[in-house]
């Protein structure tokens, strides 16, 4: 009899060690599961922020489509801009500066441009003005108000602002020229503008197009803006 009762003690301690083990690996594996979900929302957290931080520049698609900016220079108030070679280059006429094209790509039906404006110094209007009229040149696919998904943000460029603008939506192009209130709206369209603010005035940069040809031309565009020199 004393036999069977020490034999039930030992098998209760050992069930006993076994179900305190056991617990304890619970409780590990518990901790362990909080510190990975801790982990994974910090983690989402930071990939959050890092998105939004991303999102408020303009960010364009690397291609294997090469650029370079050995085209013919191009000198206007106070300030000298190389476009790319690989832009058709239409000249200027007026206070257009400048007008290029580039594409189209994969089967989208309209090439990208990109147009320079100096109206002098003093005029053309103020910075906010001009990225006012230029966001109100789109609309969202959703109808909501184009200024929630604008990035605008600033850029130092050799000592000048630069005041960078870019939405993605419906491009509300103007037929037949800007004077006779007459649009065209395109879809899936690219706009991209930027205002230097130059010792003689401000010069406006405006590129728009097809949301794919758009965005291999924005490579090419953001060097050139970096690269723009006083003069």
């Amino acid at each position: 009899m004393k036999t069977i009762i020490i034999f039930i003690t030992a098998l209760l301690l050992i069930v006993g060690c076994s179900s305190e083990k056991k617990s304890e690996q619970t409780s590990d594996n518990t901790d362990q599961l909080s510190k990975a979900n801790v982990e994974g929302q910090i983690s989402n957290i930071q990939n959050t922020e890092g998105g939004m931080k991303a999102n408020m520049e303009i960010t364009y698609t690397p291609s294997e489509i090469p650029f370079d900016l050995n085209g013919k220079p191009v000198e206007v108030g106070g300030i000298k801009f190389t476009p790319a070679t690989q832009w058709t280059d239409y000249g200027g006429s007026g206070m257009r500066i400048a007008s290029y094209s580039f594409g189209p790509l994969e089967n989208e039906a309209d090439s990208a441009t990109m147009t320079v404006f100096y109206f002098g110094k003093g005029q053309g209007g103020d910075v906010n003005s001009n990225l006012e009229r230029w966001i109100n040149q789109m609309a969202l696919m959703d109808g909501r108000d184009p200024h929630t998904a604008a990035i605008q943000y600033e850029l130092d460029v050799d000592g000048m602002t630069v005041h960078m603008l870019s939405l993605f939506g419906i491009y509300k192009s103007s037929m037949g020229g800007s004077m006779t209130g007459k649009s065209e709206n395109k879809e899936n369209y690219r706009l991209v503008g930027s205002i230097v603010e130059t010792p003689e005035g401000s010069v406006f940069f405006k590129l728009t197009g097809p949301d794919y040809t758009a965005k291999i031309m924005i490579e090419a565009y953001m060097a050139m803006i970096k690269q723009i020199k006083k003069i």
